[in-house]
């Protein structure tokens, strides 16, 4: 009897000894986890976009699309330009059509 219960102490504490293998693997992928994503946020700044509105007059600036339909806001004083994304340049070309073909209709009438 004394033998058995000698042999089963010795199953279990190899059984106890592979469990705690796995559990601490478990529990360092767990902490090392929770240390990235603190990382990440203690590190990483949200980028703040700041909206600039400029009112300039037509007279200051040239209008160009490319052949990717951005809109290019040339400054004519210095040289600079911005180019914005392909659907404000289609939007500001249908607005420019529209005005356009509103003023050719008007003077057909």
């Amino acid at each position: 009897m004394k033998e058995k219960l000698v042999s089963l102490g010795g199953k279990i504490k190899t059984f106890v000894k592979g469990i705690a293998v796995y559990v601490v693997i478990v529990a360092c992928s767990i902490a090392a986890y929770f240390i990235g994503v603190f990382h990440n946020k203690m590190t990483t700044k949200p980028v703040e976009a700041k909206i600039e509105v400029i009112k300039v007059k037509k007279s200051q600036v040239n209008l160009a699309i490319d052949e990717n339909n951005h809109l290019i806001i040339i400054n004519k004083e210095s040289g600079n330009y911005t180019i914005y994304q392909d659907s404000i340049g289609k939007t500001i070309f249908k607005l420019y059509a529209k005005n356009v073909w509103g003023q050719h209709n008007a003077d057909i009438k």
